[in-house]
């Protein structure tokens, strides 16, 4: 399995969890879901562009 997939499922599991946790409303929860998902999925790519530039 890639990487990435891994991050994208960890990604739904935590928003998942964190939506339920603070929204009320079923329309802040699926704003704050995708806000959520779109943070941690574009957050990995950076890091992942980050690290791979960084000569180790």
């Amino acid at each position: 399995m890639n990487h990435y997939v891994s991050v994208l499922i960890m990604s739904v599991c935590i928003s998942t969890v964190f939506t339920f946790i603070t929204k009320e409303t079923r329309k802040e929860r699926i704003r704050y879901f995708f806000k959520l998902m779109g943070y941690m999925g574009l957050g990995s790519l950076l890091g992942a562009w980050l690290m791979y530039a960084i000569p180790w």
